[in-house]
């Protein structure tokens, strides 16, 4: 088995109309290292208060996806990754952060942004998350969320991975087996997606862009790409959610 994946992240309405650069960053990729094929998904979302969040959010993933990329070619199983070695990948990440922080002579509060992260092979997987957003998997029977978005002490507010108490908030899952499908979004896609008041997923989202990205053959699927940010760019979109809006999507498929 292997995995078939697309990302993309579309500039909130609230960037755009400010010509604003968005400040949603994500890493995906799938390695293989001998007859495994590892999937790699990891979003972050800068805080929209923040002059660098954008700046933040790509060194956090960028950071992240060097140290899942080494422990997967140090041979490593998934499974073999303890909740001590995530604190400590998130550690190095946020010192990373503050590291360019220093030397742009600013705060690292002022690149603050969530993370939330997957690896995936065909009997394992391991998900963390730090702050909103949501991870959404699928297993035949529905959709779930991993973790539900964490929200902070006041409305429209979150924690993050420059904060001081960034451990405190970090959730981690282990799961025995991969799931058949992973989503990935940031907090501009969760009022969509979700149901607060329930706290479920809208299968109906999220079935037929599986389904899709499934039967389709193209590498890339750049055309289901094109689609999808066609579609979280319209108006009736942006009305309900102008922030930024990244989604990642995957699926264990057989090996061609």
């Amino acid at each position: 088995m292997t995995w078939k994946h697309l990302s993309l992240s579309v500039t909130g309405k609230s960037h755009s109309d400010r010509n604003e650069r968005g400040q949603d960053y994500y890493r995906t990729g799938v390695v293989r290292f001998g007859d495994r094929d590892f999937f790699v998904g990891l979003a972050a979302d800068g805080a929209g208060s923040t002059t660098n969040g954008g700046v933040g959010a790509e060194i956090a993933c960028e950071k992240m996806y060097l140290l899942i990329l080494s422990m997967i070619r140090q041979g490593e199983h998934i499974s073999s990754v303890t909740d001590d070695d995530v604190r400590a990948w998130i550690s190095a990440s946020r010192e990373a952060i503050s590291a360019r922080a220093g030397e742009d002579g600013q705060r690292i509060k002022d690149y603050a942004c969530t993370l939330l992260g997957v690896v995936a092979a065909n009997d394992h997987a391991l998900c963390f998350q730090i702050g909103d957003g949501c991870i959404v998997t699928g297993d035949g029977t529905g959709y779930h969320t991993t973790f539900w978005p964490e929200q902070g002490e006041y409305a429209n507010t979150t924690y993050f991975v420059s904060d001081d108490t960034f451990l405190e908030h970090l959730k981690i899952e282990h799961r025995g087996a991969a799931p058949d499908e992973i989503a990935l979004f940031t907090d501009g896609l969760q009022s969509l997606v979700l149901s607060f008041s329930t706290r479920t997923v809208h299968d109906g989202f999220f079935r037929p862009l599986f389904a899709a990205l499934r039967k389709n053959t193209e590498i890339g699927s750049a055309s289901l790409t094109t689609h999808l940010t066609a579609l979280l760019s319209r108006d009736d979109v942006n009305a309900r959610s102008d922030d930024d809006k990244t989604l990642i999507l995957a699926v264990n498929v057989p090996v061609s």
